[in-house]
């Protein structure tokens, strides 16, 4: 299969179209609908049912405060001078969502409206726990459920262990050591790629999303670039977020690889991830408890009791107070938007006041 969405044609119920699609759309006087397959510098890929259409888009044109991403379902309407464009995006039910690079605090949704997130980590180098940790906040902060994918467990004898030590920091969440080269836990990776179900996937470049794509799709759908020696890495093959649909059913979100994971508005995500910390943080004496040397911190005695770590509570606060000072930015953004929005107010009010003129005093000649 080449590396070219615009070539499949996939029918809009097996890419997750349905009759509440149907009412939506009903409502938003559409030339056409479909999903999102690419999305990329204003234009994006649409599948409709028929042939592939490239739309403009954009959140202007889209009627909503939201940038249209890959998985979305949307409107598409003919514009006489720019051809198709995304006119309206359905309501998400999920969205995996990182903070933007840069220092505006802003979202950026990576895939929308996926039902499972795949966190993959190469086993080709060493475990990363505070990565994967951090990967799990977003993921279970989308609405989605995670699955953490070891891949490449062919070129390695650790990976029983590297599951144990994997399964102690996330529990409740499915570890799975794979190889497409030997074919292990591939088919236990299948049965998540039921009829219209969306699987979006999560790590850094050169370990293997593109590759397990391929493997499901059963043919080169994804270019495969070479793995740096000297530190494992890949070189970015894919630059695009890609919605590819499986011949057996089911649906990929395959994405760039990110170093970068900023955590956006996902304290639910954290709490998830860290439940043994969460629930102990419930019998701190006081509400606005630090965790550290306070009397009664139920987090501490949950550390003395070993049900937790002290890694895990370090990097708790690490992450908590990384949402904190978000919010804190949100705030302080928001304030000075207020602030412009009246300063703009009452220069209007101000300018269409009408001028007192002094009647006893007559206006000079300019010279």
């Amino acid at each position: 299969m080449a590396d070219d969405l615009t070539k499949l044609a996939p029918t809009l119920e097996s890419i997750g179209w349905d009759a509440d699609l149907d009412a939506w759309v009903a409502e938003q006087k559409a030339d056409s609908h479909g999903r999102i397959a690419r999305s990329s510098r204003g234009f994006c890929l649409v599948f409709t049912g028929g042939d592939a259409i490239l739309a403009a888009s954009s959140s202007v044109r889209s009627s909503s405060d939201m940038a249209p991403s890959t998985g979305d379902f949307v409107a598409v309407v003919d514009d006489p001078e720019d051809g198709p464009v995304v006119s309206a995006i359905a309501p998400r039910r999920t969205a995996l969502t990182r903070r933007a690079p840069g220092k505006v605090p802003e979202p950026q949704v990576l895939a929308a409206n996926v039902d499972d997130v795949f966190v993959m980590h190469g086993l080709d180098r060493p475990l990363n726990l505070n990565r994967l940790e951090r990967q799990l906040v977003l993921a279970w902060a989308s609405g989605a459920t995670p699955v953490i994918l070891l891949t490449k467990a062919d070129e390695v004898n650790h990976s029983e262990e590297a599951v144990e030590s994997i399964s102690a920091i996330a529990p409740g969440v499915v570890t799975l050591a794979t190889s497409t080269v030997s074919g292990r836990n591939i088919d236990r990776v299948r049965t998540y790629f039921t009829k219209a179900r969306t699987v979006a996937l999560l790590g850094l470049s050169g370990i293997g999303k593109s590759t397990l794509v391929n493997e499901l799709s059963g043919g080169e759908v994804q270019r495969i670039g070479e793995v740096r020696a000297t530190d494992n890495r890949g070189r970015h093959t894919t630059v695009t977020r890609d919605l590819v649909p499986l011949p057996g059913g089911g649906i990929v979100i395959d994405t760039p690889g990110i170093r970068e994971i900023g955590l956006w508005q996902a304290l639910d995500g954290l709490h998830k991830t860290f439940p043994e910390i969460a629930e102990a943080a419930e019998a701190c004496r006081f509400a606005d408890c630090q965790h550290g040397k306070e009397p009664g911190c139920g987090v501490t005695q949950a550390r003395v009791e070993g049900r937790t770590t002290d890694r895990r509570l370090i990097h708790w606060n690490e992450l908590h107070a990384e949402l904190d000072l978000q919010n804190e930015q949100l705030d302080e953004f928001d304030r000075r938007v207020e602030s412009r929005s009246r300063a703009s107010a009452e220069r209007k009010r101000d300018g269409e006041r009408p001028r007192k003129v002094n009647k006893g005093k007559k206006k000079g000649k300019r010279r």
